[in-house]
């Protein structure tokens, strides 16, 4: 059996990705939260919180360390763990979820258009939601293939 160099990211890449994601999804299912329940009835009918352009500006403020990080694995992790057949399809959907998520959060903030605009924000929210259980299914195939090459 060939030797493979290990695709284990670094652990401040750990960490970058691991708070950063963390910050992405509780911001952003703040915002979620407020949009759908915080509305206030105003004088002149609902009104948003006060509190959602701030979750939004702290989703973009937490956006930069994570697509560092993403940019990152490009580099060495994803090159690296090409070789490992028992991952790629669980690498290549945390990719696409990635990509997904980029290009509709970009499209939310630049494309004009109220239908549009509603199609692309259900489809970043709900793909956003279920970004961890990707990741989860991601490590923990990574943890279970080290176990494996290390018997």
């Amino acid at each position: 059996m060939p030797h493979r160099r290990s695709a284990k990211l670094a652990t401040w890449q750990i960490w970058l990705l691991s708070l950063s994601g963390a910050g992405l999804w509780l911001t952003g299912g703040a915002w979620l939260l407020l949009h759908y329940f915080g509305q206030r009835q105003g004088e002149f009918g609902p009104e948003m919180s006060p509190l959602e352009p701030l979750t939004m500006k702290l989703h973009g403020l937490v956006l930069i360390p994570a697509l560092l990080g993403i940019g990152g694995m490009f580099v060495a992790h994803i090159p690296k763990g090409w070789g490992h057949e028992r991952q790629r399809v669980a690498g290549i959907a945390l990719c696409l979820v990635f990509a997904v998520l980029i290009v509709s959060g970009y499209m939310l903030y630049y494309v004009g258009g109220e239908a549009l605009r509603d199609w692309t924000s259900l489809i970043h929210w709900t793909i956003g939601i279920g970004l961890p259980a990707i990741f989860v299914w991601h490590y923990i195939n990574g943890l279970r293939a080290r176990r494996k090459r290390a018997r």
